[in-house]
């Protein structure tokens, strides 16, 4: 069938629409953002190495994220082996609200995220610069600003991402106190799985000066990792890692900072490791292991329950005993509902952990529940939970038991 005369123009005129909105969503090719370049929603650097992306991504309550537009956006760092979860998020405390958000260099040499209808986020804001920088995402999973020297050569780190972590630690990142900012650097745990602001659990170097990590929740030690060893030997190494890695502790000071960090010395094999503190205080150890022989994966993870349960899917959690609280209780999740409506917290930044603390303390409340945007909903005595599972009822209500 012949076409129309009248459609022979229109098509002409959508041909090079459609290859030009084509083009507009390939991804950048490189490991680098330089100026006048923009990262937008669509796209990703990808470390030289292939080992660690940089783009935008959705969390999501299952600890993972999407990499589609839905929902509110962060710009973040992850592994392209082993969990997929970020590693590092630049934009924790101010998200993009639709997939408008894009990654470039302003003229003074910082990062910032444009949007649609609203201020631009700055990712940082220190610098102050009149000549070229680039930013680098390296196989360390390290993003950083580097000013270009002569016939673009990358020359001097001017700020780094290792600076500023967030939930996770890597081999090479260093924690501890900035001797000229008077500053300390740390983990912190997030709100929630889907919020990656600052939550209740930080994860730093003991400031008495001894060779150990603390977690802190909300200021009080939680946790000790007791004296590490220069051979990495801890509670925090696994055994049958052992066979395969070597680690190294490293407790050091320059005249910039004081600081702890590992490394992976020698492998028999390619290696991913990372270090996750999670909304409950808990550190997960992850090392990804591609045999030389096998060439397979190795996944382990070791999560140092602070709490001696019995049921695998109680929260993981260490309350102090209360006149009402032996210490044996323990908050189960449940699928259900409650007879009563119950009564909401006061305060709207709270995680999991704030929300278990908080019926813990009171001695009439029997149930909670988490939400993303920070709120707790708590039931008391004479209120009763009724089971109901199915594929699309996702409630998940926290119910106190005892330890038999």
């Amino acid at each position: 069938m012949a076409l129309s005369p009248t459609l022979v123009p229109l098509i002409l005129i959508l041909i090079p629409m459609f290859l030009g909105s084509v083009s507009a969503f390939s991804p950048l090719k490189t490991d680098t953002l330089k100026p006048g370049q923009q990262l937008r929603d669509w796209e990703q650097l990808i470390s030289s190495g292939g080992v660690f992306t940089l783009g935008f991504f959705t969390p999501t309550e299952s600890s993972t994220f999407l990499l589609g537009s839905a929902g509110v956006r962060y710009i973040g760092i992850w592994s392209q082996h082993g969990p997929i979860n970020p590693v590092w998020v630049g934009n924790p405390t101010e998200s993009v609200s639709d997939s408008s958000g894009s990654l470039s260099i302003d003229t003074n040499g910082n990062l910032k995220i444009t949007r649609a209808n609203a201020s631009p986020i700055m990712v940082n804001q220190h610098l102050s610069l009149a000549g070229n920088v680039s930013a680098t995402l390296l196989d360390s999973g390290n993003f950083v600003i580097r000013d270009i020297g002569p016939r673009g050569v990358p020359g001097r780190v001017l700020w780094q991402s290792f600076d500023h972590p967030t939930n996770v630690l890597l081999p090479g990142m260093k924690i501890g106190f900035n001797l000229r900012t008077k500053k300390e650097i740390s983990v912190t745990s997030w709100t929630s799985n889907q919020v990656p602001a600052s939550g209740a659990f930080r994860l730093g170097l003991d400031p008495s000066g001894a060779n150990q990590l603390l977690v802190w929740r909300h200021g009080d030690i939680y946790w000790s990792s007791g004296v590490l060893t220069n051979n990495g030997s801890s509670k925090l190494t696994l055994e049958l890692s052992r066979e395969y890695l070597d680690y190294e502790f490293k407790f050091g000071s320059d005249k910039y900072m004081k600081y702890f960090s590992y490394s992976i010395k020698k492998t028999n094999g390619s290696v991913y490791s990372s270090w996750s503190l999670d909304t409950l205080g808990q550190i997960t150890v992850t090392n990804v292991l591609r045999s030389n022989t096998s060439n397979r994966w190795i996944s382990e993870s070791s999560q140092p329950c602070t709490t001696d349960l019995k049921n695998s899917s109680a929260i993981c959690i260490t309350e102090k005993p209360t006149a009402c609280r032996k210490g044996s209780e323990y908050f189960e999740p449940r699928r259900g509902y409650m007879t009563s409506s119950g009564y909401y917290g006061e305060s709207l930044s709270f995680g999991l952990s704030d929300c278990h603390g908080s019926c813990w303390r009171n001695c009439s409340c029997i149930a909670f529940q988490s939400f993303s945007d920070g709120q707790c909903q708590y039931w008391g005595k004479g209120s009763k939970f009724f089971p109901y599972d199915s594929f699309t009822f996702e409630q998940k209500i926290y119910v106190i038991d005892s330890v038999k």
